[in-house]
């Protein structure tokens, strides 16, 4: 059985290919079920285990507790593979050794080497584990020719390259967004988007969308993202598309977002024209006379937060669970002071080497279209929040 964070499915009316079988069985007779990480479901089967993205799956040590069950007997195997998230993810203490020295006495505790340089071969740990560490370095010196680490580098800055493809976990304690209230907007939008038809022509039909765009600098991304607003008060956000675009010029961004509004009923495009990005602006400006721009201050910068974080915390935004990029680049976000150190201010861990979170802040372009508000201490309601300091 697969535990994975997403079923694999797949639309017949989106990819005209039909997976059949409950389980669906292998040319050598081995049977696959995909099962959904809910802890409460992922159990009743038997037979080798794989678990996919752990290091991503919502209240991990609840459902290894129940789906390592069905690999008990001794000729089946447990295997989890991942890209890493964050130290102070729960499945953290898995892989560093410390949930099995949990309630033993002293002589019984074990240390692991978790570094790249002892695991990279792989080897048997001391708690019965094996580990091991594969870089996307390690996989081209092993003679791997699929890769272009020069483009890659160029295709995410520095944190992300060394997170999704050299297997460094990220310090989130600084962060003004939590792994943990981050994978609850994490869902599998195949099966809970029944209205979303990703692959056709108006994947959303005739509903309205809106996009947030985040212009091209030195060597980031110009990040774009497009978001299906709730249709009725305090519903949901849900992220529908995300693109990355690298070394576009000018008129070639302006068309990308174009292409979108033959797609989408396009009611919102928000673009941050602090720089550079106005340029684009007046581009996207011929096609959608109602673009708005968006000029950074320490004002607005805090208001795109604050209202990212309100929605994100109130699990009012949804997102695929297999975009661990987007995560990421909220989880770069902190708080931080102006030069005076008279304001609070939010930035990411960025130079014009590294790149700037580029998807979370296209993102929060699109929502900042919907009016900061704040949950009423006493549940009745919400209100307009007027000052943020």
């Amino acid at each position: 059985m697969y535990i994975d964070e997403y079923f694999w499915i797949y639309r017949f009316q989106d990819t005209g290919v039909e997976l059949r079988g409950d389980p669906i069985t292998l040319w050598n007779g081995a049977n696959l079920y995909f099962l959904g990480t809910n802890s409460r479901t992922a159990q009743s089967y038997h037979g080798n285990l794989y678990i996919d993205e752990y290091f991503w799956i919502y209240r991990f040590q609840e459902l290894r507790k129940v789906a390592s069950g069905m690999a008990m007997h001794k000729q089946w195997k447990q295997t989890y593979f991942s890209t890493p998230s964050t130290l102070n993810h729960d499945a953290y203490p898995f892989w560093d050794g410390q949930l099995f020295n949990r309630g033993r006495k002293k002589a019984q505790k074990v240390e692991i080497d978790i570094s790249h340089q002892a695991l990279a071969v792989g080897q048997t740990c001391d708690d019965g584990q094996w580990r091991q560490i594969v870089t996307v370095e390690d996989a081209v010196a092993a003679g791997c020719d699929l890769f272009d680490l020069e483009q890659l580098k160029l295709e995410y800055n520095e944190q992300e390259y060394n997170n999704l493809l050299m297997c460094q976990f990220v310090d989130d304690a600084a962060s003004i967004f939590t792994l943990s209230e981050l994978q609850a907007c994490m869902v599998d939008s195949w099966t809970v988007w029944d209205d979303f038809y990703p692959l056709t022509s108006k994947p959303l039909s005739n509903r309205p969308v809106w996009i947030g765009y985040d212009p091209s600098r030195t060597r980031d991304d110009a990040s774009c993202v497009v978001v299906s607003p709730p249709m009725v008060s305090g519903g949901k956000f849900r992220v529908l598309e995300k693109h990355s675009w690298n070394n576009l010029d000018f008129d070639s961004q302006a068309n990308r977002i174009k292409s979108l509004t033959r797609q989408y009923n396009v009611q919102h495009i928000a673009i941050d024209t602090s720089g550079i990005g106005y340029g684009v602006y007046e581009l996207v400006r011929k096609f959608f006379p109602a673009t708005t721009k968006i000029t950074y201050s320490v004002e607005v910068k805090n208001r795109l937060v604050l209202k990212a974080k309100q929605l994100i915390s109130h699990r009012r935004l949804e997102f695929d669970s297999g975009w661990n990029d987007m995560a990421l680049a909220f989880l770069t976000i902190h708080k931080t002071s102006t030069t005076s150190g008279k304001q609070v201010t939010y930035q990411a861990s960025r130079t014009n080497e590294t790149g700037h979170a580029d998807l979370a802040w296209a993102l929060m372009h699109a929502l900042d279209r919907e009016p900061l508000m704040s949950i009423d201490e006493s549940g009745g309601g919400s209100r307009t929040v007027m000052e943020i300091f």
